[in-house]
This record gives C-alpha cells, structure tokens and sequence, in this order.
C-alpha cells in the first residue's frame, strides 16, 4: 500500500514524541526512588559507574581484558540483581526502572531487523486515515447530544413500537457497538429516509472508536469512490492508495451509500471494499437511503448478500434537521 511521505513524517513525529514522554517518566521515578529509597540511589550509582570503569579496561592493554570484563559483567548482574530485589522490598515492581517501552519489539525505534515494525506501519495507517477523515465533523457529534425528543412516542408504528422506541433501541445499540469495539466485530447497516440521525449515530460511533485509539475512516461514499476512481485513473496528484487504506482500517464509516452517481466502476469499488474488509474480519459501518431491493438493484446480489450478513438498524421518524429549524421559529 502506497503512502504520501508525509504520513512517515507523522509516525516519526509520533514516535519521537513518545519516546520523550517514556524518558520523562523514566527520569522521574529514578528521582522519587533517589528521594525515598537512598540504597536504591546507591545501587543505580554503582551502575552508571560500571561504564567508567569499562573506559579504564580498554584503555589499560598491558592487563587481561578478557577476565576484566568477565568480572566487570558479573558484577553488572549482581547490581541489577540487587536493584530490583531492593525494589522489590521497597513495594515497587522490579521492572520499575527499567527502560519504558510503547513498542517492545522495535523499542520505539519503528524498526525491526532492518524492517519497519508494525506499530510504525500502523502509525502511518492512522495518519493517512485522519487525514481522509479530517473533513468530518467528528468532533460536533455525541451519543449524549442524540436527542430523542424529536421522534413522536404517540403512534405505534408497523415494526411494533413508536418511533421514539425504535430510535432509542438505536441510540443504545450503537452506544453499546462504540464501547465494546474490538477486532474482529461485525459491522452494521443504518437504513432510514433522510435526517433521521444515521449520519449523527454514525459519526459517534467514529469519534468513540477513534478516541479508543483505532484507525477509522469516516467519509461520504461519493466523495471516497470519486478519490479511488482519480487514483485508478492517474488523476489524483498524490501516491496515496485511497481503496488500500479502506480496505485495511479498523473501522470504515461509509456514509450516505446510494447518493453517488450510479457507475460499474463504483459498484464494482464498493464490493472489492466490502469483500476485502470481511475477509479481513475488519467492521464496517454503512448508512443509506436506501432499502434492500434498491440496493440490491444498484448494486448487485453479491454486495446484497454481504451487507445481508451485517446487523441491520431501521431508522424512523420524521426529518429532525426540518423539526429543529421549526423548533428555533
């Protein structure tokens, strides 16, 4: 999967970042032990002069280097045995002091055996993805800012509940899908007419899962479709590989499916997106207008069957967008 170098430039920042705050929080328990335990400040003081000491054998030639720095070695591990023992008497962990790492494998370098690490890979990931969701009003939208008082709890509709009932089903369902988000997860369909709150739901949902730490993309099916269309026909201006990125984040938010115009190339970039995701056991979240034999019409039996085999939310209820202007008359 191709990348803009500035994504690498994003995860080496990152990285960088990181690795100063392990520092800081190193230094400042090696300060609290000083402080509190002196035979701990002792111990890590013999330590650090066990480099001087390394300095005086290589330079002195004239004695056996090998058998100094046998001995020099195991006095080494007798200290570190004996700092953690001490810690381990002062009620602290034994690895209280040792180096702080996000990233055992590459130890925050971003490398591995001359290859990137993985934690790298998914820092540029996740840049390139909030890049692509950065148009998105994450930040305006809430499942406590969800307001049910705008769908009617009089008329009992054919689904068996009042609108305010099904809306407030909805409301929770998804709540409960942004708080126990993990990998693998199945995705889900919001179907419903327009400004009934599926994009308000859908766009929660992204901003809770993005603040757990996960790479989602959340973006309009027009405007992602037309992106993967200008890569594949050499248009973009840019190396990144838009259809790559949502086929592989954790979580892709696909909104208003059905309001791009009707392309072979689109169908045809929706399912390879859907497919990918499902082999890769990775979720999906698709809000449309549309209902299942529109969709099916549009877009073929196969991504039918596959949206099929998500969990599916009916939105009803009357345009809130028009019932908040009337409230503000």
């Amino acid at each position: 999967m191709g990348f803009d170098k500035k994504y690498y430039t994003d995860a080496e920042n990152e990285l960088n970042g990181i690795r100063m705050k392990n520092q800081r929080t190193l230094a400042a328990r090696e300060r609290e032990t000083d402080e509190k335990f002196p035979e701990v400040g002792k111990i890590r003081r013999s330590l650090a002069g066990t480099t001087s000491k390394l300095l005086r054998i290589i330079a002195d030639r004239d004695n056996d280097i090998k058998a100094q720095l046998e001995a020099l070695e195991r006095e080494n591990l007798q200290l570190q045995d004996r700092l953690k023992e001490t810690l381990v008497r002062c009620g602290l962990p034994a690895n209280y002091l040792d180096p702080i790492y996000d990233c055992a494998k590459c130890r925050d370098t971003g490398i591995v055996d001359g290859k990137l690490c993985e934690c790298f890979r998914e820092k540029v990931k996740k840049a390139a993805a909030a890049e692509l969701s950065a148009s998105s009003p994450l930040q305006l939208c809430g499942f406590d800012e969800f307001d049910l008082t705008y769908y009617d709890d009089n008329e009992v509709l054919p689904l068996g509940a009042t609108a305010r009932k099904i809306m407030a089903k909805n409301l929770s369902i998804c709540r409960s899908y942004a708080e126990n988000f993990r990998l693998p997860y199945n995705g889900m369909v919001l179907r419903g007419k327009t400004g009934l709150g599926k994009t308000h739901l859908s766009l929660s949902i992204a901003k809770a899962v993005t603040d757990k730490g996960y790479s989602v993309i959340y973006g309009s099916a027009p405007d992602l479709f037309r992106r993967i269309e200008k890569e594949h026909f050499g248009n973009s201006g840019d190396d990144t590989d838009t259809l790559g990125l949502l086929t592989s984040t954790d979580l892709l938010v696909l909104d208003d499916l059905g309001a791009e115009f009707e392309s072979k190339f689109y169908v045809s970039a929706f399912y390879n997106i859907i497919n990918d995701r499902m082999n890769r056991s990775l979720p999906t979240i698709v809000s449309t207008n549309l209902d299942l034999p529109e969709t099916e019409k549009r877009y073929g039996e196969r991504v039918s069957s596959r949206l099929s085999t998500m969990d599916m939310l009916i939105f009803v209820g009357s345009d809130v967008r028009f019932l908040k202007k009337r409230r503000q008359l």
